[in-house]
């Protein structure tokens, strides 16, 4: 039986979700519009199951209309909500669904997904409007994500208040074993890059699709990202390579490395992910330097910024 029920890409940012998106758009049946984002918001605000008022139909129009990235969409707003308005009894599934089949019907293609990383924290609420969806779930090292928001000049890349990871991996615990749990499939970064035929088969055995070899040219889908975010994307023209895994190594000192394994240590080992400071005689001496971090965290970014607006921190690593 043919299956085209939705399916989501989630995780934390920065993990590589924007190069799955390209790889399963390449597939005859599968389309992933640009991030949606509204989602969240709406679930949080309106009913999931039950038939929408006038009123809250406005509503979520409004919602999915007023963000930033809904140029992204291709739709005027005029034009959603003239759609939105003319449905029969909808529930808030049937008004969000008038964006994807947009898109579906615009690529030529019959099975939708979903590219928005922070939809990791509505998975119930997902499976509620969309049962048998099945969710992706990209990891990879905290160590290599956090470097990675740092080169894009972002502050808070460890501390735990400030770390999208750390709050997926939260969130994480909190679904395994639970009723959801077997709609996720987790798969890390460092094996898609270092197998990627054999890690997009797997992919395509968990979402019931027959794997194609176009698949793997994803360089190919590159104007599916948005112009004014290829900039943070500049090696997804290119083939992938092993050179993004384990940029740690490589990139933190020992007292870098020592500072964020205080906060990701035990989140790390959870998934797998060696650790340079992984000695029993480290744990007490961890546990204490991330408490602390903790506690400083909201000081250290504002410290942080108010040193970079004065040039202050060239070269250092922070």
């Amino acid at each position: 039986m043919i299956d085209n029920t939705p399916f989501f890409i989630i995780g934390s940012g920065r993990s590589g979700t924007t190069l799955l998106r390209l790889i399963l758009a390449r597939h005859s049946r599968l389309h992933i519009p640009p991030e949606t984002w509204f989602l969240r918001d709406l679930v949080a605000e309106l009913p999931l199951s039950a038939t929408l008022t006038p009123s809250q139909v406005e509503r979520a129009v409004a919602i999915m209309t007023t963000g930033y990235r809904w140029p992204d969409m291709g739709i005027r707003p005029e034009e959603l909500r003239g759609w939105a308005m003319a449905l029969e009894r909808p529930k808030l599934v049937d008004v969000v669904g008038l964006v994807y089949r947009f898109h579906l019907e615009r690529a030529g293609k019959v099975r939708f997904g979903d590219k928005t990383p922070i939809y990791f924290d509505i998975v119930p609420q997902l499976a509620t409007l969309y049962p048998g969806a099945k969710f992706i779930h990209l990891i990879r090292d905290g160590r290599d994500v956090a470097i990675s928001w740092i080169n894009l000049n972002y502050d808070r890349y460890y501390e735990r208040p400030g770390f999208e990871w750390t709050s997926v991996m939260a969130r994480r615990q909190a679904y395994v074993g639970g009723p959801h749990w077997q709609q996720i499939i987790e798969i890390k970064y460092e094996d898609l890059v270092a197998d990627l035929e054999v890690t997009v088969r797997k992919i395509c055995r968990f979402l019931g699709e027959e794997f194609e070899p176009g698949m793997l040219d994803y360089q190919e889908g590159i104007e599916l990202v948005p112009a004014r975010e290829r900039h943070i994307h500049g090696k997804l023209g290119q083939p992938v390579t092993k050179d993004s895994i384990g940029l740690w190594r490589s990139k933190l000192s020992a007292l870098e490395c020592f500072a964020m394994e205080s906060c990701l240590s035990r989140d790390l080992q959870d998934l797998g992910y060696e650790l340079r400071f992984s000695g029993a005689a480290w744990r007490p001496l961890l546990d204490l330097t991330g408490r602390f971090l903790y506690t400083v965290a909201p000081l250290l970014g504002r410290t942080v910024r108010y040193l970079r607006r004065r040039n202050l921190l060239q070269g250092v690593h922070l």
